[in-house]
């Protein structure tokens, strides 16, 4: 999404600049919204942590067939498969940019130490997960660049009349309304949500969890929430393409990852004004300010998370909006898309005249 945002936005920015996705793997929903939107989508078609030499041959030829000056890279595969393909293209420029602290292993942080020379720049979303590389030694720090992840904050404002649709269709009342989006897989640890918000059931019966996202553990999640007893209490809503307007309807926000980059969630969720609950892991403490703006808690802890939770809770309505609006002013202030997305741009030219020179 902050892909499909950034190329929106730089569009609109700047018209002489013409983008192209490639996906690895075949086209998910945010490829198909890009093709809607009139970005020409290509994918690699390549299966999930299987090596392709067609992948790589057809990339090859997309980058002849499209002229491509400049390859902009995300994640760790990406970023490989970047430096690979540029062993074929002497004047190609390469922008790699890393998303998470964790990204597989030691093995892998010393590919990138191996690599490196083949980038052109490395871009990195969060000064912590800078510090963890740097000190790692797998980016010497003069070649990693902190620009983190923006928000479109025009996008992300709350709805009043939104807000009451949404919450009429998902028939949650007056209850107070905890939302989380993300992948049903192991790095949002929702088990330890689930155990966190069933503490907070033993102390309030108001209270639902929505929970935005498809991914392989939804049966086990499931299971879980039938042998905690909050079945009734939580939502399953699958893929949605309205988050903005589930933002709206919820009270608070709640994550409980076990890593991250900078979650872009969490920085629309300030956007729209929601007090945030989450752990401390990755780049949280960036966009969420302790105490400020929500509640950051130890990772992997049912008891520090659902403490945080119920005091959220007890917050009266005035506090809870003062957290949020005191959120909303900082993603302004600090991460708007269209800074960023300068920032962006600017980094391209940069690479580009070093090209020339």
């Amino acid at each position: 999404m902050q892909v499909y945002q950034m190329m929106k936005t730089m569009r609109e920015q700047h018209a002489g600049c013409r983008t192209v996705v490639v996906s690895l793997l075949p086209l998910g929903p945010v490829g198909e919204k890009l093709k809607e939107d009139g970005f020409p989508v290509f994918s690699l078609d390549m299966t999930r942590g299987k090596p392709s030499v067609k992948a790589v041959v057809r990339l090859n030829q997309i980058l002849k067939d499209e002229r491509i000056d400049l390859v902009h890279s995300h994640l760790y595969h990406a970023n490989l498969l970047g430096r690979l393909i540029k062993m074929f293209h002497s004047r190609l420029k390469l922008i790699n940019t890393i998303h998470n602290i964790q990204i597989g292993g030691r093995s892998r942080e010393r590919m990138l130490q191996l690599t490196n020379g083949m980038a052109d720049s490395i871009t990195i979303i969060s000064e912590a997960a800078r510090n963890h590389f740097i000190q790692a030694g797998a980016v010497p720090p003069e070649k990693l660049l902190f620009i983190p992840n923006g928000v479109d904050t025009k996008m992300y404002r709350s709805i009043p009349a939104v807000r009451e649709k949404i919450r009429d269709e998902l028939q949650v009342g007056d209850d107070f309304t905890w939302l989380a989006i993300g992948r049903l897989d192991e790095q949002k640890n929702y088990p330890n949500m689930f155990h966190a918000f069933a503490r907070v059931l033993r102390r309030t019966a108001n209270t639902r969890l929505l929970i935005a996202g498809v991914g392989p553990h939804q049966s086990s999640l499931e299971k879980l929430a039938a042998s905690l007893e909050i079945e009734k209490h939580v939502h399953f809503l699958g893929y949605r393409k309205d988050i903005p307007d589930l933002m709206s309807a919820a009270d608070a926000y709640v994550m409980s990852s076990d890593w991250e980059g900078m979650p872009l969630v969490l920085q629309e969720a300030s956007s729209i004004g929601l007090p945030i609950v989450c752990t401390d892991v990755g780049g949280n403490r960036e966009v969420v300010l302790d105490g400020q703006t929500g509640f950051i808690v130890k990772p992997s802890s049912p008891v520090s998370l659902g403490d945080s939770m119920m005091q959220m809770l007890e917050m009266s309505t005035a506090e809870r909006k003062k957290m949020g609006e005191e959120g909303s002013l900082y993603m302004e202030q600090v991460y708007e898309l269209d800074r960023i997305t300068e920032r962006w741009h600017k980094l391209y030219k940069q690479v580009l005249q070093h090209t020339a020179g």
